[in-house]
């Protein structure tokens, strides 16, 4: 099956304009799945640091909201039940990390099962909804990379970059998503390059959360849970950026129909 490029898909933005991926066609560009008060959302900042570094050089992030993975145990206080389109996201992103990308609409994803074993009530009660495009392509290019992984130049390293965690944070092994903040890079062309895990950059605790915490008196949390460290999130975020770099020097996606010899 001959991959699209995801510039090409059709997706609203937030605020309903249509055509919404099309405007970052010739840019390196990194896809999240955003949402609103989970554990991962600190990765907000982070990504706010990627987007504000790289941006002039021809880089964006961009925050496609999915509530695939909100619920009890998930999301927190007055985002319990996460979001209801995607301009929640947004003003989330916007209000509690200052986030400049910009977001799309809400669609749904496609969530791992060991996902709903851990959280059975996420997403109204494990209610499974068809995949938006994006992500079935997505899914697509991610199994055809996993399956040319032994010809790719980077596979042997696979698993350098998480040592703690056990996490796949830069390669190919992830198709099914583990939760929220999944992040694809996307080369100028619009084919998945590299994929990093939903916990990779998480660099501290949801910021109302421990605005909250702290207010009732307890110490500064700082959320280095499972055995993560700063050190392991510089070494992460060094990764990240190193990739993205290379992105914009001109590296392309395997999949790319520009590097098929004719």
């Amino acid at each position: 099956m001959t991959p699209k490029s995801i510039y090409d898909i059709d997706l609203n933005s937030a605020e309903g304009n249509s055509d919404f991926l099309k405007q970052y066609k010739g840019k390196v560009t990194m896809i999240a799945n955003t949402t609103v008060g989970c554990g991962n959302a600190n990765q907000l900042e982070v990504l706010q640091w990627l987007q504000e570094k790289y941006q002039d050089q021809g880089f964006e992030i961009i925050g496609v909201p999915t509530n695939d993975y909100c619920g009890p145990g998930i999301t927190r206080g007055k985002w319990a039940d996460g979001i209801t389109c995607g301009l929640d996201s947004k003003a989330y992103g916007e209000d509690v990390y200052g986030t400049t990308f910009n977001y799309s609409e809400m669609v749904s994803s496609n969530p791992h099962e060991k996902f709903y074993e851990i959280y059975p009530h996420a997403n109204d009660n494990h209610e499974r909804r068809q995949p938006h495009e994006l992500y079935v392509e997505i899914s697509s290019q991610m199994k055809a990379l996993r399956d040319m992984k032994e010809h790719l130049e980077d596979s042997n390293v696979e698993g350098k970059f998480m040592p703690t965690s056990g996490f796949n944070i830069g390669f190919y092994d992830q198709v099914d998503m583990g939760g929220n903040y999944e992040k694809y890079l996307i080369d100028k062309d619009g084919y998945v390059m590299k994929h990093f895990a939903n916990k990779s950059l998480n660099y501290d605790a949801e910021k109302t959360l421990k605005e909250s915490l702290m207010a009732e008196g307890h110490s500064e949390p700082f959320a280095q849970h499972g055995g993560r460290t700063i050190e392991t999130f510089n070494e992460e975020y060094n990764f990240v950026c190193s990739e993205i770099e290379k992105a914009i020097a001109g590296a392309r996606s395997a999949l790319n129909p520009s590097l098929v010899k004719i």
